[in-house]
């Protein structure tokens, strides 16, 4: 039987590893982009040093929001669209916060939007229940698969993939 602690190590393990594969993905998509669009001998070479610029690149590497890579890659991939959820929990994880509200025992991601109004609007909310979040870890994971075989312009039966 697992311990509390071993319970919160895994269940932040598990959230480290849906941030990674969310900005994993983001860079294959940009990846695929700059492959389909035969830029892909165009993207930025190591060392990756700070300051360093690069005067040549994909136009899929210009883009500043992951909804703007999101919608050309869907444009592009529409057999591997990526889902708006995806793109609302990523901006959730990066500009929103992860706590458990109201003693409740379960954790949440919470982000807040402005209104025009002046108001505050609840923009994402979503619990994150042990179960919840090892299952949106194992979607990340193969869509991480499929949108990797894009960017290395390998031959694909969706199918079939290991």
């Amino acid at each position: 039987m697992r311990t509390e602690t071993e319970n919160i190590k895994e269940f932040f393990e598990t959230l480290g590893e849906i941030w990674r594969d969310v900005t994993l993905i983001e860079f294959l998509m940009r990846c695929a982009l700059a492959q389909k669009r035969g830029e892909i001998s165009k993207i930025p070479k190591p060392p990756f040093k700070k300051g360093m610029t690069y005067n040549i690149y994909p136009k899929s590497f210009s883009h500043t929001y992951f909804s703007e890579v999101v919608q050309d890659f869907n444009k592009e991939f529409p057999h591997l669209a990526i889902p708006v959820e995806l793109v609302e929990l990523r901006n959730a994880m990066a500009h929103g916060f992860i706590a458990e509200i109201d003693n409740s025992g379960v954790d949440e991601v919470v982000k807040f939007k402005k209104q025009k109004s002046g108001t505050l609007m609840v923009e994402f909310s979503m619990s994150l229940e042990q179960k919840k979040v090892e299952q949106i870890r194992q979607s990340l994971k193969e869509l991480r698969r499929y949108v990797a075989l894009e960017a290395a312009d390998k031959p694909k039966n969706l199918n079939n993939l290991p």
